[in-house]
């Protein structure tokens, strides 16, 4: 039974959802052995990596997610976030269109050199995620004075 154009708008989207997600899934032994087309897969979220003297300033977009809602850790050798986006309707709200679905991700990524672990901070401002991480003190550069002999 029909009861409106609004279930088939949402019908057709998650026709939509299921056929991008079938495409992901078997386009390696598919589409990619016939054609050879470079698989294309964006690393989530999006992040920039610069340095100092002092430190590692990791940068990672983050939009709409709170500070609660991204974890953000050093392991072996390794810098980790993760975060998690959840879309519940607040009480008394009902959810007429949910196009930006609830996900989760984790990203491990490694350190291009030695830093102080109890020195990192971590701050979030308007969706961008900043992390610094700065250098340990047997890594930073040190300038050895030469005595005549």
């Amino acid at each position: 039974m029909l009861t409106g154009w609004r279930n088939f708008d949402e019908a057709f989207r998650t026709i939509d959802f299921l056929h991008r997600h079938f495409d992901d899934a078997f386009y390696d032994r598919l589409v990619a052995p016939a054609r050879e087309l470079p698989r294309r897969r964006v690393a989530w979220p999006a992040i920039n990596v610069s340095e100092t003297k002092e430190a590692y300033v990791y940068r990672a977009e983050v939009p709409g997610l709170a500070e609660g809602e991204v974890t953000v850790q050093i392991e072996d050798d390794a810098l980790l976030l993760r975060g998690e986006r959840k879309t519940q309707a607040p009480e008394g709200y009902q959810v007429h269109v949910r196009e930006r679905a609830p996900f989760a991700f984790a990203r491990k990524l490694a350190l291009p050199g030695r830093v102080d672990a109890s020195a990192v901070t971590a701050t979030m401002k308007d969706g961008v995620l900043v992390v610094t991480l700065p250098k340990s003190k047997d890594a930073l550069p040190r300038q050895i004075a030469v005595k005549a002999g």
